[in-house]
């Protein structure tokens, strides 16, 4: 019969195995990439927190950033899919940034004004283009960032983990720039 220390030693292999396959890659996270990521997300928290839109456009844009990370629309991502999922994912992505779109709109569309006589209906047309641009230019570069930093982060994580690390750097931007956006912005 062996020895106690001589069964922890014949274990030990087992255990080392065990936590190397649980522990994260060696490799260098695109901090960069990731603080570009949370900076455009909280941009996009702060501009639907900072005026009085309805709350269920959170909802709105937290189903589109779950898409979004789930998709991993990347052109490296994509290019290791077949033809239908990488369709597929492609359509999901396009359709997570509309969500966010839709939600950063709906929050700029509560910009205004008290005094309803002193605006002119081509002053509210072209504010509205302006506005609707700017949700539209917020949300693309986000998508294009977090695309991006997806394929980074895919050179040394599973998909899975790729995600779940996306999903909640968005998340964090997102709610950090809403944080601020309801502390600083008087309302």
């Amino acid at each position: 019969m062996a020895s106690p220390s001589r069964r922890r030693r014949q274990r030990s292999p087992q255990l080392r195995s065990l936590f190397r396959a649980w522990s994260l890659p060696e490799m260098q996270l695109p901090w960069l990439w990731l603080l570009g990521t949370a900076f455009l997300y909280a941009i996009a928290g702060l501009l639907m927190a900072a005026f009085p839109a309805p709350y269920w456009i959170w909802n709105l844009a937290l189903g589109g950033i779950v898409l979004q990370a789930l998709a991993l629309a990347g052109p490296r991502a994509l290019g290791r899919m077949r033809w239908w999922p990488s369709h597929c994912a492609a359509g999901a992505a396009i359709l997570g940034t509309t969500a966010i779109v839709v939600a950063l709109a709906i929050a700029l569309n509560y910009v205004g004004t008290d005094n309803v006589d002193a605006i002119s209906p081509s002053e509210v047309a072209a504010e509205v283009v302006k506005m609707s641009l700017f949700a539209l230019v917020t949300a693309a570069l986000g998508a294009i960032i977090s695309a991006e930093t997806g394929d980074r982060l895919l050179m040394g994580f599973t998909r899975l983990q790729t995600s779940l690390v996306l999903a909640a750097t968005c998340i964090l931007g997102l709610g950090l720039g809403g944080l601020i956006g309801v502390v600083a912005i008087p309302g």
